[in-house]
C-alpha cells in the first residue's frame, strides 16, 4: 500500500500545471480530549469509531494529554463513538453527523464506575461552528430533496441563502441551469466544488461544468464567505457538494415527474397574438425520469476492506412551444429540451487508514429553441439548435499517515464535447425585413458556434491535527485547453443577410418568396469575412498554507496565505493573505463571535480570447454594400459571395484587442497613440472582511449575525482606448455624429498627420484610417459591498427543518462584471462619472425555506422569497459622442447625465409550496411517494428586465420604465409538478 501511494502522489506531482482550491473539502475530521471528573489528562484510553453506514470501525489510543483524532473521514452516514478506560465507566456519543470540510470536537469526561461519563460536542451538523470564520449554510440530502426545484436542478439549491440573487437578467438563460451573485460579484464568480475536485469550467465559468442529479447529492455547503486559504480565484460564493456513497445495504429508488403546461400560467404582458418573439412562451411541459442504486460489492473479508457503489441517472423531456406570428407559419413553433444527467461512485476502503473512490458524471443535453429564437415574427428557418455535453471523472485517495497526519489526493479530468455549439437548423443566408406596422421578419442564418474545453486538475493536501491547531499544506493545478470555432452565440455570417427595404405592404406579401427573391426590395447586404477560430491553453496553479491554532480553548486564530498564477493572464504577484479568529464565548459552543479579513483572486475566463482573436486586427470583419456599389449581389440566388468581392475597400472597422501586446499591435498601429492601454491582462481582486455572531439560542435553532463588507478593484471593463474627444452634454438632443467624433481620436490624428492631410468632420473620404473604435480590457473597474446577513435555522428534527435567511445589502460599481454591454457613457470619463448601483444591487432579501411532517404523514413545506427589485440603466437609445459600439449613452436630465443603473424596478414575490405523502407498500422496506410542489403559485409577475430608453428628449418615450415580457425579463410563471417515487 506505501508503494501504491507513493506512486499515486509521484504521479500528482508532475501532473500538468495549477489552479485554485488546494483542498479536499469532502472529508471530516473528528479530534478531542478525554480527561477525568478532575480534569486531569487521561492517557491510554480506548477510542472506537463506527461508521454506520458501512459498520466501519476504526480504533486509537489517547495519546499522554488525552488527545485522541480521527481525520478523513466520510460524511455520509451518522457515527458512533465509544471511550473506554478501565476503572472508568464507558463514555459515549452515538449518531453523530460530520459536515464535510470541518472539525467536529468531543470533550470525554470519564467517571470512576458505577457513575455516569459525559460528553461535550460541538462543530457536528446543526452546532455553531467553533474553529473558523467561514459564513454560509449547510444542507443534508433531505433538506435538498424536500426543497421545491424547478426541473430538479441543484443550482437553484444557493438561493435558499438570501445573500445569492438569481441573475437571471445578466444573460446566459439557455443554460437551464440558475445562475446568480453574490457579494457584489458578477455571476461568473461561483465557485463549485465536488468531492474536493474542480466543478467550475475555466473557459466561460457560466454554471457548474457536469452537473449531478438531485438524487446523487449527499450535502451541499453554499460559502458566502469561504474565508480559508484551501479557496480561490473567486470572490463569490463556494458551493461545496458532496455526493453519495453506498452502504453495506442495497438501497434504490425510481421516480416519474410531470409538469403539465395545462395547470400552468402565462408569463406576463402578451398573448399569441401579439408576441414579439419566442422569449414570449405560451406553454411549457415536462416530463422527467430518474433512478438510482447503491450498495455494497461483495462483502469484507474482516481485513478492514469494503467496497460500495452509487449510481443515479436522470432523463428530461421539456416541450417549450413559442408563438409564431407571422402569416407565413402562424401557430405556436415547439422547442425541445432533452436532457440526461448520469452518475456513478465507487468507494473501497483499503483498510482502517487509506479510502479509495472514483466518481464518473455525464450531463448532456440539446435544446431546439435556446433563448426563444424563434418566435413572433423570426420563423423556424432562423433556428439554431444548442448543445452542451460534459464529462467528469475523478479519482481520490485519502491516506491516514498517522493518528494525526492526512494526505488527501485528487485527480480529475473534464470533458466539454462541446462546451457550448449553435448549430442552424437552415444553414443559409439570413433575410432581414422591417415591417411598416411594427416587427421585423427574419428568415435563414448561417452564424453558427462550436466550442470544447478539456481540462485536467491535479490536487495535493497534507493535514496535520493535534489538540491545539489543524495545519494544512496544499496545491492544485488545472490544466485547460479550450477554444473552437466561433464566440459563444455564434457570430460571422459566412453565407451572408439581406436587410430590405421597409416593407408597407400586407404581412403575407412581405414574408412572400416573391418580395424575398426581388433584389430590388433590398436595402444591404452584409457577409463575413476572415478566420473565426481560437484556442486557449490555460494554467490554474495555487497553493496555500493554513493554520487554525487554538490560543486558548475558547479561542481559535486562523492564518492563511495563498499563492495564485493563472497563465492567460499577465499577474505574477497573486498573493493572498487571510486571517481571522472564532471564540467561543464561556467555551459552552453556544454563542461565537467570528471575524475574517482577507484577498481573493478572480480567473480571467478563457473564452476572452474569443474576442482578442476574431475581433483582433487579423480577425473577422463585416463588409456591407449597398445597390451600386462593389460587392452588392447582382441577386438574391447569387448570395454568398465566393470571396471578398475585387475592388472593394476593406471597410472601416472595430477593434477588441488584448491588453499588454504592444510589441504585436505595433505591426498594424501604434500603441503609443492609445490612451489608457493596459499594459496586461490582470486578475481582479477583492478584499473582504466579516464580523459573525453565531448563537444557539435552544437546542436545534440556530441564530446567526453577520456584517460581511468587500472591496473589489481592476475589474476588467471594455473601454475604448483610442477615444474621441469628450462630448459634454447639458442638455437634450445633442448629438454628434460618428465621422466628427472619429477625427478627434488619437490614432486619426496621427494617421492624417502621418498623410500630410486632415480629416474631414463632415464626410468620409478615401483615404481613410482602416480602424475606428478601438477597445481593450481595463483593469480600472472597482466595486464596493456592505451587507447584513441573517439566518436562523431549525436543525432536522422529528421530521423538520427551517431556515429563515434575510439580507440587507448595497453594491456599488464603475462596471457590472461579467455581464454584457457594459460601456461607458463616455469612454474619457470611467471612474467616479459612473460609480453607481450595481446591475444586480437588491437591497433586500428574505427567504424562508423548510418541511414540516403533519399528521398521518403528511409532509408541507415550501419556499417563500421576498425581494426588492433589482436596478436598469437608463439611456438615450442613440449614439450621442459618435463613439459607436463603444458607449451607453445616458440622457440628460435636469442638466446632468443621469447616472448608471437608476432605474429602479419592481418588487419581486414568489411562494412555492409542496405537500407530499409516503405509503408503505407490500414489501417491509418498499416505499412509495406521491408529491406536488408548484411555483410562483400566486402567479406574481416577477420582472427583472425593464426598458430602460428615456430617448434623446426632456421628457421620457412611450413605454420607459415599463417592465419588459418574455422569460429573459422575468422569472417563471405558475406551474405545477407532480411526482411519484418508489424507493428501498
Amino acid at each position: 500500500m506505501l508503494k501504491f501511494r507513493g506512486l499515486l502522489l509521484s504521479s500528482v506531482l508532475c501532473f500538468g500545471t495549477v489552479s485554485l482550491r488546494a483542498q479536499t473539502p469532502d472529508t471530516a475530521t473528528i479530534r478531542g480530549q478525554v480527561t477525568d471528573q478532575t480534569h486531569a489528562a487521561v492517557s491510554g484510553a480506548g477510542v472506537e469509531l463506527t461508521h454506520t453506514l458501512t459498520g466501519l470501525v476504526r480504533k486509537v489510543t489517547t495519546q499522554t494529554d488525552g488527545a485522541f483524532s480521527f481525520a478523513g473521514l466520510p460524511t455520509a452516514g451518522a457515527y458512533d463513538i465509544v471511550v473506554q478506560k478501565n476503572g472508568f465507566s464507558d463514555a459515549e456519543s452515538k449518531g453523530v453527523d460530520l459536515v464535510s470540510g470541518t472539525t467536529a470536537t468531543f470533550d470525554f469526561v470519564l467517571k470512576l464506575t458505577g457513575t455516569q461519563s459525559t460528553v461535550t460536542v460541538s462543530g457536528v451538523a446543526g452546532d455553531v461552528r467553533t474553529d473558523e470564520p467561514e459564513l454560509g449554510d449547510y444542507l443534508t440530502a433531505t433538506q435538498a430533496e424536500e426543497t421545491p426545484l424547478l426541473n430538479r436542478r441543484i443550482t437553484y439549491l444557493p438561493l435558499l441563502d438570501a445573500a445569492n440573487r438569481q441573475a437571471i437578467n445578466q444573460g446566459d438563460v439557455f443554460m437551464n441551469e440558475d445562475l446568480f451573485t453574490t457579494n457584489g460579484t458578477g455571476r461568473r464568480q461561483t465557485w463549485f466544488e465536488i468531492d474536493g475536485a474542480d466543478g467550475v469550467d475555466a473557459w466561460g465559468r457560466q454554471t457548474i461544468f457536469t452537473n449531478v442529479p438531485l438524487g446523487a447529492v449527499q450535502e451541499m455547503t453554499i460559502l458566502t464567505s469561504a474565508f480559508s486559504a484551501e479557496y480561490g480565484l473567486t470572490a463569490g460564493s463556494v458551493v461545496n457538494i458532496v455526493t453519495k456513497s453506498g452502504s453495506d445495504q442495497f438501497h434504490g429508488y425510481g421516480l416519474g415527474l410531470w409538469r403539465p403546461s395545462d395547470a400552468e400560467a402565462r408569463l406576463s404582458g402578451f398573448n399569441s397574438s401579439n408576441a414579439t418573439s419566442g422569449n414570449d412562451v405560451t406553454n411549457d411541459s415536462l416530463r422527467q425520469a430518474s433512478a438510482g442504486l447503491s450498495g455494497p460489492i461483495g462483502s469484507g473479508d474482516g481485513s478492514g476492506q469494503h467496497t460500495q457503489f452509487s449510481a443515479d441517472v436522470e432523463y428530461s423531456w421539456e416541450n417549450r412551444a413559442s408563438p409564431v406570428i407571422s402569416p407565413v407559419a402562424p401557430g405556436n413553433f415547439v422547442g425541445l429540451y432533452r436532457g440526461w444527467l448520469a452518475f456513478f461512485r465507487i468507494d473501497h476502503q483499503i483498510n482502517n487508514h487509506n479510502q479509495l473512490f472514483f466518481r464518473s458524471d455525464v450531463d448532456s443535453f440539446f435544446d431546439t429553441n435556446p433563448n426563444g429564437i424563434v418566435g413572433g415574427n423570426s420563423l423556424p428557418t432562423v433556428d439554431r439548435v444548442f448543445k452542451r455535453r460534459t464529462y467528469a471523472a475523478e479519482m481520490g485517495v485519502t491516506s491516514e499517515l498517522s493518528p494525526s497526519l492526512l494526505n488527501n489526493v485528487r485527480l480529475q479530468f473534464q470533458l466539454a464535447s462541446p462546451i457550448t455549439q449553435f448549430v442552424p437548423v437552415v444553414n443559409g443566408t439570413e433575410y432581414s425585413v422591417p415591417i411598416s406596422t411594427g416587427g421585423t421578419f427574419a428568415s435563414g442564418t448561417s452564424q453558427s458556434a462550436l466550442l470544447m474545453n478539456r481540462q485536467y486538475e491535479a490536487s495535493d493536501t497534507v493535514s496535520h491535527s493535534s489538540q491545539r491547531n489543524t495545519f494544512k499544506l496544499g496545491f492544485d493545478v488545472i490544466r485547460a485547453h479550450t477554444g473552437g470555432n466561433s464566440k459563444e452565440f455564434g457570430g460571422p455570417i459566412y453565407d451572408g443577410e439581406f436587410v430590405y427595404n421597409t416593407c408597407t405592404q400586407p404581412l403575407a406579401v412581405c414574408e412572400s418568396p416573391t418580395y424575398l427573391d426581388n433584389i430590388a426590395n433590398v436595402k444591404t447586404y452584409t457577409q463575413s469575412y476572415g478566420n473565426a477560430n481560437y484556442t486557449v491553453d490555460d494554467t490554474l496553479v495555487s497553493a496555500f498554507v493554513q493554520d487554525d491554532f487554538r490560543l486558548r480553548p475558547s479561542l481559535t486564530l486562523n492564518l492563511g496565505l495563498r499563492y495564485e498564477r493563472q497563465t492567460f493572464a499577465d499577474s505574477t504577484k497573486d498573493f493572498a493573505p487571510l486571517v481571522g479568529f472564532a471564540y467561543n464565548v464561556h467555551g459552552s459552543a453556544k454563542t461565537v463571535i467570528r471575524s475574517g479579513f482577507g484577498i481573493y483572486y478572480s480567473q480571467i475566463v478563457d473564452n476572452s480570447e474569443a474576442n482578442y482573436a476574431l475581433t483582433g486586427p487579423t480577425g473577422v470583419f463585416n463588409y456591407t454594400a449597398a445597390p451600386g456599389q462593389v460587392g452588392f449581389p447582382t441577386s438574391v440566388a447569387s448570395a454568398p459571395l465566393p470571396s471578398f468581392p475585387a475592388g472593394a475597400v476593406v471597410p472601416l472597422r472595430s477593434l477588441y484587442i488584448r491588453p499588454g501586446e504592444s510589441t504585436y499591435l505595433d505591426q498594424f498601429f501604434p500603441t503609443s497613440t492609445l490612451i489608457g492601454y493596459p499594459s496586461g491582462l490582470l486578475n481582479p481582486y477583492t478584499e473582504q472582511w466579516t464580523l459573525s455572531v453565531e448563537r444557539e439560542i435552544v437546542p436545534g435553532w440556530v441564530l446567526t449575525v453577520d456584517y460581511v463588507g468587500s472591496h473589489t478593484v481592476k475589474i476588467n471593463r471594455p473601454l475604448d482606448v483610442d477615444p474621441p474627444s469628450p462630448f459634454i452634454r447639458t442638455a437634450p438632443d445633442q448629438v454628434r455624429s460618428a465621422q466628427a467624433a472619429n477625427c478627434t481620436r488619437p490614432y486619426w490624428i496621427y494617421w492624417y498627420k502621418l498623410q500630410g492631410t486632415t480629416c474631414n468632420p463632415v464626410t468620409a473620404m478615401n483615404p481613410q484610417p482602416p480602424y475606428s473604435v478601438i477597445q481593450s480590457d481595463a483593469n480600472d473597474g472597482f466595486a464596493t459591498y456592505n451587507a447584513l446577513d441573517v439566518n436562523f435555522s431549525h436543525r432536522f428534527t422529528r421530521g423538520s427543518s427551517m431556515l429563515v435567511s434575510y439580507t440587507w445589502s448595497h453594491a456599488i460599481d464603475n462596471v457590472d462584471p461579467d455581464i454584457p454591454s457594459q460601456n461607458p457613457n463616455d469612454p474619457n470619463f470611467v471612474n467616479l462619472q459612473e460609480k453607481g448601483n450595481a446591475i444586480f444591487d437588491q437591497r433586500s432579501r428574505l427567504v424562508l425555506s423548510g418541511f414540516y411532517t403533519a399528521p398521518l404523514g403528511i409532509r408541507l413545506g415550501g419556499i417563500a422569497t421576498l425581494a426588492s427589485g433589482l436596478p436598469y440603466n437608463i439611456t438615450t437609445g442613440v449614439t450621442n459622442s459618435g463613439d459607436t459600439g463603444a458607449t451607453t449613452d445616458r440622457p440628460v436630465i435636469n442638466g446632468v447625465v443621469v447616472g448608471r443603473n437608476a432605474g429602479t424596478g419592481r418588487p419581486i414575490y414568489s411562494i412555492d409550496p409542496f405537500i407530499e405523502r409516503s405509503f408503505p407498500l407490500a414489501a417491509e422496506r418498499l416505499n412509495l411517494n406521491l408529491r406536488a410542489e408548484a411555483f410562483n403559485v400566486f402567479n406574481h409577475p416577477n420582472f427583472v428586465g425593464y426598458s430602460g430608453t428615456w430617448g434623446d428628449g426632456a421628457t421620457p418615450g412611450s413605454g420607459f420604465g415599463q417592465p419588459l415580457a418574455g422569460t429573459t425579463n422575468q422569472l417563471p410563471a405558475r406551474s405545477v409538478q407532480f411526482s411519484a417515487m418508489v424507493s428501498f
